[in-house]
């Protein structure tokens, strides 16, 4: 490590990055709670369904709402997948061309997740305003049904979240930090050091 890199993970930037990436593995942590939770009301729903059946009992309700609940699992899913699994590549060919090479496709990599982000963010009001309504037997208390705009509000907070996770990488390598800050993540060992089977 440079001596620049060094005295980078002492400045002020540096612990506003590393201060930032821990709030963005919490939230990781938070909608992969909130996909667990979505993931086992779903069983449950199913579960009740399948166990009333015989009895000729049901609700209607059951099955709008499992609908909501994968659409807002997978959504959910999108930021918390990327934070916790953003180690998980293809990258021997990168390895070839050394530490440059695995610095251009991490530098590809971001450029193409903040476009991809960075189109659903700047389509997203469109896509809201168009989304009028309500979701069919989805009730609410109250006899109310859920909004159809409130199935895109977890893409729109992941999107969001994918691309200030991005920055913040782009910042590490910028100011030198590892690429993983957080608990449990380490960076792929090399071609080198990877000890064979």
């Amino acid at each position: 490590m440079s001596g620049r890199s060094a005295m980078d993970q002492h400045s002020p930037a540096a612990s506003f990055v590393m201060r930032l990436d821990k709030i963005l593995r919490g939230v990781g942590h938070l909608f992969a709670g909130l996909c667990s939770a979505c993931l086992l009301v779903m069983l449950f729903f199913t579960a009740a369904t399948i166990v009333l059946r015989p009895f000729n009992l049901g609700a209607y309700w059951i099955f709008p709402w499992t609908m909501v609940l994968f659409v807002w699992l997978s959504f959910f899913g999108f930021f918390a997948a990327m934070i916790f699994a953003r180690d998980v590549r293809i990258d021997f060919v990168a390895r070839l061309f050394g530490e440059r090479g695995m610095a251009a496709t991490r530098v590809l990599g971001h450029v193409t997740v903040l476009g991809v982000v960075g189109i659903l963010i700047w389509t997203m009001p469109q896509v809201l305003s168009v989304q009028t309504g309500k979701v069919d037997g989805a009730l609410l208390p109250g006899s109310l049904e859920l909004p159809r705009w409130s199935l895109t509000v977890p893409l729109a907070l992941s999107s969001a979240l994918i691309g200030l996770a991005m920055l913040v990488d782009v910042a590490k390598m910028v100011l030198g930090l590892p690429e993983y800050l957080g608990e449990g993540h380490s960076a792929a060992p090399s071609a080198q050091t990877a000890k064979p089977v």
